[in-house]
Order: structure tokens, then sequence, then C-alpha cells
């Protein structure tokens, strides 16, 4: 009997040659799973045609001109120093992410049953690719507005980079808190079948109530203590705070979405974890 140690006990030791070269392969399985699967996810949601994808530009563009007539038709200044286009932008950009990314993280797996009957793709990657294809979307919506704006109304781009290095800062913040909250919520659709029509109701006081029409920093105290409990409102709120030149809010807080975002995110992998392990109905059947 040899005493040299077998080949699949120097694959499970962390950190060794082996255990790297293996963890690259899974990587780049995982990457190639996820660009099918973004490039299937587009297909599927736009269509082949290009008016799929105008649709998703024309959405946040018409839902921002409906803001700012009514705004002017009531004879509403801008609640932050800044053009009133530049308030809403900086308020409908991440909404409308952070709301289309946790609706399509609802039926994910659902939508994909065909998919994970093939051991290379896990519900994971099929939210992950749905994330990416709506943060891809968003950044290009975003800077559609900015040019559109400028040419229109002449409003400058430099209205949306106040603090460059805080702007990246709280993108990246918001979409972590989106891949936490997303997570939660294809998990809680496997095990709840009804939580998409929850979600779909929840999540329009949720999308008002979150800074779209209003700061944190402008809300009377006493309201402000309760606006306080909305995760969502605090990242918008540091976003336009990182955006807008002049807009310094101090009524947001940094912690609490991320707190928020990460017991999310745990909540869901572990929910993940225990369907893959006692076989989810809808992954097997």
């Amino acid at each position: 009997m040899s005493d040299q140690p077998s080949t699949e006990t120097k694959f499970r030791l962390p950190f060794s040659p082996e255990w790297f070269a293996e963890l690259r392969q899974s990587l780049v399985i995982m990457g190639r799973v996820i660009f099918a699967l973004i490039m299937r996810e587009a297909r599927t949601r736009y269509g082949s045609s290009n008016i799929g994808y105008a649709w998703a530009i024309v959405d946040p563009l018409v839902t921002l001109a409906v803001f700012i007539g009514v705004f002017s038709a009531l004879g509403r200044t801008s609640p932050v120093p800044g053009p009133i286009p530049v308030f809403f932008v900086t308020g409908i950009v991440p909404l409308f992410f952070w709301r289309g990314a946790v609706g399509q993280s609802a039926n994910a797996v659902s939508a994909s049953l065909g998919l994970l009957s093939y051991p290379q793709v896990m519900p994971s990657d099929v939210v992950i690719a749905r994330l990416l294809l709506e943060g891809a979307t968003t950044v290009l919506v975003f800077f559609l507005f900015l040019i559109g704006l400028n040419m229109v109304a002449g409003v400058s781009p430099s209205w949306f980079f106040g603090d460059p290095s805080q702007l990246l800062l709280a993108s990246l913040a918001i979409f972590y808190f989106t891949i936490g909250t997303s997570f939660l919520s294809s998990s809680l659709a496997r095990i709840l079948p009804i939580w998409k029509n929850i979600w779909s109701y929840m999540s329009r006081p949720i999308w008002i109530l979150s800074g779209l029409f209003f700061t944190l920093e402008q809300l009377p105290t006493g309201l402000r203590v309760y606006m306080a409990y909305n995760p969502v409102a605090h990242m918008v709120e540091w976003f336009r705070s990182a955006a807008i030149p002049g807009f310094d809010s101090s009524a947001y807080s940094i912690l609490f979405p991320m707190a928020f975002a990460t017991a999310c995110l745990i909540i869901g992998l572990v929910i993940d974890r225990i369907l893959l392990m006692t076989g989810d109905e809808e992954i097997v059947s």
C-alpha cells in the first residue's frame, strides 16, 4: 500500500497549485455560462429587432418626461441645487435598475428550468446573468440621458459628476445592494411562488417612497425617522449626494443598506444551497 497522498486529496488542499488550477477552470466555465445566459436573456427579453432594445430606453424616458411635466405644471422647484431633470434622473436610474433586477430575479429560475438540467448551469448563474444585463442596460440609459438632456435642454453632463470617486463608490454599493436583494428574491420565488405577485404590488409603493419625488434631507425630522427604515431611500440619497454638485446630504447611512444587502444575500444563498442539497423539485423536474 503506497504512502503517497492520493490525487483527490491534493485537489482538496486549499491554495495548492492544483486547487488554483481547479478554481481557474471553474471560473472560466462559469464565465462562459453566464455570457451565454446573458445573450439568451437579451434575445428573449428584447427580441431580435431594435424595437425591443429601444423600449428599454423609452420606458425610463417616458417616466422622466411625465415627472418633469407634472413638477412643472404644479410650479414645483427642484429639491436639490440643480435642474429638475438632474434631480429625477439621479432617482430614476438607480431605482429602475434595482426594481427591474429584483423583479427579473424572481422569475429567473422558473423561466430557465430547461437550462438548469445541464450540470454546468446553476440557479445563481441565471440570477447573475440577469443582473449584469440589467446593469449594462441601466448604464446605457444613463449615458443616453446625459447626451439627450445636453442636446435638448442644455443640461451639462457635469451636473451628474459632482464627486466622481464617491459616485463610483455609490454605484458599486447600489450594485451590491441589488445583488443581495435579487438573490433573496430569487430564492423566495422558488419556495413561495406567490412571491412574484407580492413583489409586483410591494415594489410600487417602495419605488415611490424611496426618494423619487423627494430627498431625505428635505423631510421633516419626524417623517425622516420613519423613512430611515427604507434602505433603498438611503441608496438613492447617497447616489444623489455623490452625483449632484452642491448637494451634500447627511441624512443617509452607508452601513444600514450594506448590512441589509448582506443579510439578504446570506439568506438567499442559504435557501439556494438547501434547495440544491435537498433536490429542488423545480430543478430536477
